[in-house]
């Protein structure tokens, strides 16, 4: 971790022997206390102010910071904590802002504010009064509007909502190295014109298991959590969270990303905000894992879609009827549990492809893919569990399955009046 030391309003990024100049602004010259009691919100807003002339950075050096109010970062300035990259939930080490606005209110302004060309980084967020015994809904921890707005290395522990870049227009967004543990909404991706990047976000509850309070000692891998607080707070985003909710957004780019006990991993929707709509987006070595519904597909655009490279899922890939986007997966894996059910429904107008895709387990008396309309294409894929591989539904207008490994044999069920080719599979 770097060391700085505030000389005369300069602040000097130390690392070993060798220094760099860097020219900001500390929040300690404005005032902040960094002992997790007094209310530093006004020291971080007048030097977030003052930075704005010329779009400086400001600096909060290691400590806890109490905000009992929120935080607008503006046009081109940086507000950066200690924490050079990505890093797990250590409440007594880095930069750690304690968030105590908007409880029960969800519609409040959001924490943070980002502007054009802002930028979070370096930070920890922790909500000290929410409780897994009695969840209270909160705004959004970060919003961002307009073009480049940007949040990395930064951990948020207990957001009831986590990441929007969605409530107000924007342009190529930028979101790494973000890890958080999110109740209701985890990321929102919305009224966004232009190539929007996401990239190794972790929307894990594990943020704040093992987020250890101020003053203890930090324990590798243990969990601050009872077991039973653990279980409550699973069964609570199962029941409540929406990982990555999509919506208007034209070149987004995935990558890396992850989502574990949601309700829904990656929800694509369509929107009615002033600049709302559907999605185009690629997702590259990403996956949801155990929740009821991996991926939900309302609806994405119809010319351009949506395509999955190399991601995981467990379980459950549901399309729904008004979608008549393609749909494109590649060398995706997916598995699930005797007692659920199909891995793939497919609703819509829209047309799936698969390609090198393997399927390892699906609900008893389901079809591992359940295609009920549209057109279906499937090559070099693997079906490795027992049972019906594809049903094609009699509203299915055409389907392609070519070259596969249909292991025990072929149980393809053929109800479609379209034209449907099965050729070249093996076991």
């Amino acid at each position: 971790m770097e060391t700085w030391m505030l000389v005369g309003g300069l602040v000097l990024c130390l690392a070993g022997t060798a220094s760099a100049q860097v020219t900001g602004l500390s929040v300690m010259e404005f005032g902040a206390v960094a002992d997790g009691v007094a209310d530093d919100t006004r020291a971080f807003q007048a030097a977030l102010d003052q930075a704005a002339a010329k779009g400086e950075t400001v600096l909060a050096p290691a400590g806890q910071y109490r905000l009992n109010g929120t935080l607008t970062i503006p046009a081109g300035v940086t507000l950066q904590g200690v924490w050079p990259g990505p890093h797990t939930s250590q409440l007594s080490l880095g930069t750690t802002l304690l968030a105590y606005a908007g409880r029960d209110d969800e519609s409040s302004p959001a924490f943070i504010g980002l502007h054009v060309g802002s930028t979070l980084k370096g930070i920890t967020i922790y909500y000290p009064e929410q409780r897994i015994e009695d969840v209270r809904p909160y705004p959004w921890t970060i919003q961002g509007q307009g073009q480049h707005f940007n949040v990395m290395d930064v951990t948020i522990v207990n957001a009831y909502n986590g990441v929007d870049c969605g409530k107000h227009h924007n342009e190529g967004h930028h979101l790494r190295n973000v890890f958080l543990c999110a109740l209701r909404r985890g990321v929102l991706i919305d009224q966004c014109s232009d190539v929007g990047r996401v990239e190794n976000v972790h929307i894990h509850s594990v943020y704040w298991w093992r987020a250890n309070p101020p003053g203890t000692p930090i324990r590798e891998q243990a969990s601050f959590l009872t077991g039973e607080q653990v279980e409550a707070l699973n069964r609570y985003t199962q029941e409540n969270l929406e990982g990555f909710i999509i919506g208007r957004t034209d070149w987004e780019f995935v990558q890396g990303c992850f989502v574990i006990w949601a309700r829904v991993g990656f929800h694509f929707v369509r929107t009615d905000t002033p600049a709302g709509g559907v999605s185009n987006v690629v997702i590259t070595q990403s996956g949801s894992d155990i929740g009821p519904l991996a991926v939900q597909v309302d609806e994405v655009q119809s010319h351009a879609g949506i395509a999955f490279e190399n991601c995981q899922f467990m379980s459950g890939f549901a399309i729904g009827p008004q979608n008549q986007g393609p749909v494109k997966l590649t060398g995706c894996g997916f598995w699930g549990q005797p007692a659920g059910g199909s891995q793939m429904v497919l609703n819509g107008g829209g047309t799936v492809m698969l390609n090198a895709c393997h399927f390892n387990e699906w609900g008893e008396g389901k079809p591992c893919i359940d295609a009920n309309a549209g057109s279906l294409l499937v090559t070099g894929s693997d079906f490795m569990g027992p049972g019906t591989q594809i049903r094609l539904g009699p509203d299915l207008t055409s389907a392609a399955i070519f070259a596969n490994r249909l292991r025990g044999g072929e149980r393809v069920v053929n109800e479609s009046a379209g034209r449907v080719e099965i050729m070249g599979n093996v076991e």
